[in-house]
């Protein structure tokens, strides 16, 4: 008899005395294969195969990639679809595939299979290392469930894809599981209620589109609950506080709406409590203040309205809270409908109203009713407490931003009982009057920011005492007075910036000795003399504004020295005297303004290679252009306009500037033909040549407006009132013309 002719009970047990993946490659051959492979016991096997390895460019380090089969999807077909998607999915990394008709898939014991690691026994050289040599791609395998020894299944930060199995839902024995960040799919959190005996469960960064059961009360052992960003809807069920165990609770950066119950009175032990970036509304549940073990609370970015209720701050431990972009209010301040804000360091930084290159002084303030910060009135006294032993009070908190709000009145003279406070931000609200000397009590401090107030007043010298700074920020303000000399003091300065406010007199030497400075803001102020020797020398500095003051002097030759300098801004000051060819060598150079000052001679004749966007607009430049512009390869913005160049453009002059996309020359003294190679400018934007001596016409690409192409805004021909807009006068050109003799 032909073996194709036994019966299915005689295949069976021929196959299973074989390799169940050997044989599973020919299940195609004939009906009778087929069938005995994808039924039980075969149907339920699991294996693993080598498919290949990624490794670093820039190092040598390799790691494994292996995708799970069963014996109905083994196979060329399937493998290589596996591979095509690592390929993909692996963008930092290089994917290296093995041929298909090499591979081999190795069968998973059920037996033995307690943890993650366990299930690669099969790979001694992967299961004896750490777990980051390896990689897992491709779908989970349906037949997951059989695996019933399985205690831990953390696969996170994989390549995994595809639905989450249901019958994950089986492996009752599970105490940790963990797919973050692999873009596997749901629903599934369902049957994941079944497994009674999980403490740490993490499905965040997965692609859920689920709701949460109230069947998830049945998980009273979870420790852990993290389903951040795993785009859930509906409610927050009130069965959550059957948690009582919980140490940490995530729920943010998903689409969860309606108010949150009163589920967190037995929650003990909760650390953290995460609940921002959703669409939940009405008032904050009481039993919140109840948690007395907990250190970090955040519901930023919500519709959260009614009291900022004092229980809030019952929890001894709390010391990092965000409640921004709400409209809770003070209990105390029954008239205020804002938002206030407590964040770790990570969350210091928000989306500006206004861009911070912008030379706009006005921005739109929502109106919602404003209320004054008392500090004191958040303290609870201690008989209010649920036990003798609590300690309520604000000295715990190491970061409070009351960024975004509408509060206002004086600056809160209690703040220095904030003594662990490291980070205070209350930018963007109405606060007003002085910044008062206590704020030098802040020993901890480590980031101020005020900006976008309407703080008045100096600077208060004691400032310098918070000798641990790194980023002083009050920008956007009615300050005055002259800079504190001493700030020299704060030798850990990294950012400072005093913009848009009305400091004058010189700046201070001492700013100079400030080693760490990256950042420096003093533009659009009254600010006069010249630029200490010791900013202008400082290798630290990335960014440097002094922009819309009153500076004046030369522009010292070493400003080379500024090797890591991405943007400079000195326009709207006087300086004289000739730009130096050491301002364009920073090879990081990115921005460089020095418009609307008296910059006389020629321009420089190199630019870096990083520099996108150049400034030289109205000032007493001349010369000839043609030799700088050969060097703009990386231009995307120029503005020469309003000088007093002259001199023809050779035929190739633009051709080097294939990225840029304004170009503004008008106002000068140039002559001759356009040359033909403006029209290889093919990002060209914005065009302005007008006001110069150019004769003939413009490259056809210009004259010639095909159809459906958008139209390249330009000024051609001089205009007749265009010189009552030059900061220089005819006669003053004509004279730099007529030095050419």
């Amino acid at each position: 008899m032909h073996l194709l002719d036994l019966p299915f009970e005689v295949l069976l047990q021929i196959f299973l005395q074989l390799d169940p993946f050997k044989i599973a490659k020919y299940r195609r051959v004939c009906r009778s294969f087929n069938n005995v492979l994808t039924a039980n016991p075969f149907s339920n096997l699991i294996g693993l195969v080598h498919i290949g390895h990624t490794h670093s460019e820039s190092t040598a380090e390799k790691r494994d990639v292996f995708c799970f089969v069963t014996p109905a999807s083994f196979g060329g077909r399937f493998l290589a679809t596996v591979q095509e998607h690592m390929l993909s999915a692996s963008k930092t990394r290089v994917f290296t595939k093995y041929p298909v008709n090499t591979l081999h898939a190795a069968l998973i014991n059920p037996l033995t299979a307690t943890s993650e690691d366990s299930l690669f026994d099969s790979f001694p050289c992967v299961s004896n290392a750490t777990s980051e040599t390896f990689q897992l791609a491709g779908p989970l395998p349906s037949t997951i469930g059989t695996l019933k020894q399985l205690t831990s299944l953390a696969l996170g930060c994989q390549f995994l894809s595809g639905p989450i199995p249901h019958s994950l839902g089986r492996l009752t024995k599970l105490t940790n599981l963990s797919l973050i960040g692999s873009r596997v799919s749901g629903p599934i959190l369902l049957e994941l209620a079944n497994l009674v005996n999980l403490k740490k469960l993490n499905l965040s960064m997965t692609l859920l589109d689920d709701t949460i059961p109230e069947s998830f009360g049945n998980l009273v052992n979870l420790e852990w609950l993290n389903l951040s960003g795993a785009r859930l809807t509906g409610s927050i069920p009130v069965s959550l506080g059957n948690l009582v165990n919980l140490v940490k609770l995530n729920l943010r950066r998903n689409r969860l709406s309606g108010k949150v119950p009163d589920i967190f009175g037995g929650m003990k032990k909760l650390r953290t409590l995460f609940l921002g970036d959703n669409r939940l509304e009405g008032p904050l549940p009481v039993s919140i203040g109840r948690c007395l073990q907990l250190k970090m609370l955040e519901c930023k970015r919500n519709s959260f309205s009614g009291c900022f209720l004092d229980s809030i701050f019952r929890p001894p431990l709390l010391h990092s809270l965000n409640f921004s972009r709400n409209s809770i209010i003070s209990e105390n301040l029954p008239t205020c409908s804002t938002s206030g804000e407590f964040v770790g360091m990570e969350d210091t930084q928000s989306t500006p109203i206004v861009s911070p290159d912008s030379d706009r002084i006005t921005e739109t303030i929502s109106q919602r009713p404003s209320a004054a910060l008392n500090l004191q009135s958040l303290n609870v006294p201690s008989n209010q407490c649920e036990t003798e032993n609590d300690v309520t009070s604000l000295t715990n908190i190491q970061f409070l931003a009351l960024d975004d709000n509408n509060l206002d009145g004086s600056f809160p003279t209690d703040i220095g009982m904030l003594t662990n406070l490291k980070v205070l931000t209350l930018r963007r609200n109405q606060f007003s009057g002085v910044i008062p000397d206590s704020v030098s009590d802040l020993l901890e401090l480590k980031m101020l920011d005020l900006s976008r107030n309407l703080f008045v007043g100096s600077i208060p010298n004691s400032i310098t005492s918070l000798v641990n700074l790194t980023s002083l920020k009050m920008q956007r303000n009615k300050l005055s007075g002259r800079l504190p000399a001493e700030i020299g003091l704060l030798t850990h300065l990294q950012d400072l910036k005093l913009a848009h406010n009305c400091f004058f007199g010189e700046i201070p030497e001492s700013i100079g000795r400030l080693t760490c400075l990256q950042e420096l803001d003093l533009s659009h102020n009254q600010l006069s003399g010249e630029i200490p020797l010791g900013v202008i020398t400082r290798s630290s500095i990335t960014e440097l504004r002094l922009n819309n003051n009153s500076l004046v002097g030369l522009l010292h030759p070493d400003i080379g020295a500024l090797t890591k300098l991405i943007t400079l801004d000195l326009s709207h000051n006087e300086f004289t005297g000739s730009i130096p060819e050491s301002v364009l060598q920073p090879r990081s150079l990115n921005t460089l303004k020095l418009h609307r000052n008296r910059f006389s001679g020629h321009l420089p004749s190199n630019a870096g290679e990083l520099l996108k966007s150049v400034n030289f607009s109205h000032n007493q430049l001349s010369g000839p252009i043609s030799a700088f512009i050969s060097c703009c390869e990386s231009i995307e913005s120029l503005n020469l306009s309003n000088n007093c160049f002259y001199g023809t453009l050779p035929a190739g002059s633009f051709q080097p500037m294939k990225q840029v996309q304004t170009l503004d020359l008008s106002s000068n003294q140039l002559s001759g033909s356009v040359p033909v190679s403006l029209a290889s400018c093919s990002k060209l934007e914005l065009l302005d040549l007008s006001g110069n001596h150019f004769d003939g016409d413009l490259p056809e690409r210009f004259r010639t407006q095909l159809e459906n192409k958008q139209v390249i805004p330009f000024r051609w021909e001089t205009e007749t009132d265009s010189r009552s807009l030059h900061s220089i006068d005819s006669e003053t050109c004509e004279e730099r013309v007529s030095e050419r003799a």
